[in-house]
């Protein structure tokens, strides 16, 4: 291979340190870090676990075991001085590990990994849901806060519904599903006004479970009024 060729690679290639699982499980390791004990490492790789489990698609793609292997396989990297790892990897690997030696702290945290996979922590009262876990999970009704609620140009919910489904029709179907799936889920994993407003609202304000069954009353008149099937 001419060099100009496997150069032409590194950009590329840098794509498996700086972003994806990687990155995702030494920025949460280097957050437990910087915290100086007020957060749990096994409690963030937990909620890891359970973020990747929340969806089939997620878990299909990129399963818990798939990211420990990777995590074993940069540590073989590691000790071999591959130059291929970008600066940037190298230093969040230094705060994840807090100076640690990398190969045997990459290691670590595949073990770690697998371990607590065999023992994944579901109950979001025994573990609750984190706001990183939130802006995740829910990202649709966040961006729905951000872009028909809180500007204010709107005087009710309901307003602000209808203009956001009629801004997106008659192409709502990519908009409607996912903000309605989120909508559903929300209402079953914080089941009333306490649970949803010590565990949603905080991150997404304008999530009750009032705002939220609205919402999903006007997604299925609009769907049923504007796409159902005619007789």
């Amino acid at each position: 291979m001419a060099r100009g060729e496997g150069d032409s690679l590194i950009p590329h290639t840098a794509r498996f340190f700086v972003d994806g699982p990687l990155r995702r499980v030494l920025e949460l390791a280097a957050v437990v870090t910087a915290s100086g004990g007020a957060l749990s490492l096994d409690d963030e790789l937990r909620r890891f676990i359970r973020t990747t489990r929340a969806t089939v698609a997620t878990d299909w793609v990129c399963p818990i075991a798939t990211v420990a292997a990777l995590l074993d396989h940069t540590a073989r990297l590691q000790a071999e001085g591959a130059e291929s790892m970008p600066p940037e990897f190298r230093q969040l690997l230094k705060r994840a590990g807090a100076g640690a030696d990398a190969v045997a702290y990459l290691h670590s945290l595949a073990q770690r990994l697998r371990a607590l996979e065999q023992d994944p922590q579901d109950d979001h009262d025994e573990l609750p849901l984190s706001r990183w876990e939130i802006d995740v999970r829910f990202p649709q009704l966040s961006g729905f806060g951000v872009n028909w609620v809180y500007g204010g140009e709107f005087p009710t919910l309901a307003e602000s519904l209808d203009a956001a489904i009629g801004s997106e029709h008659p192409y709502c179907r990519e908009f409607l599903g996912p903000l309605a799936a989120e909508a559903q889920s929300a209402l079953v994993l914080f089941p009333g006004e306490r649970a949803m407003r010590e565990g949603l609202s905080p991150v997404v304000r304008w999530a009750t479970p009032q705002a939220l069954r609205r919402l999903l009353r006007a997604v299925d008149d609009h769907m049923e009024r504007e796409h159902g099937v005619l007789p």
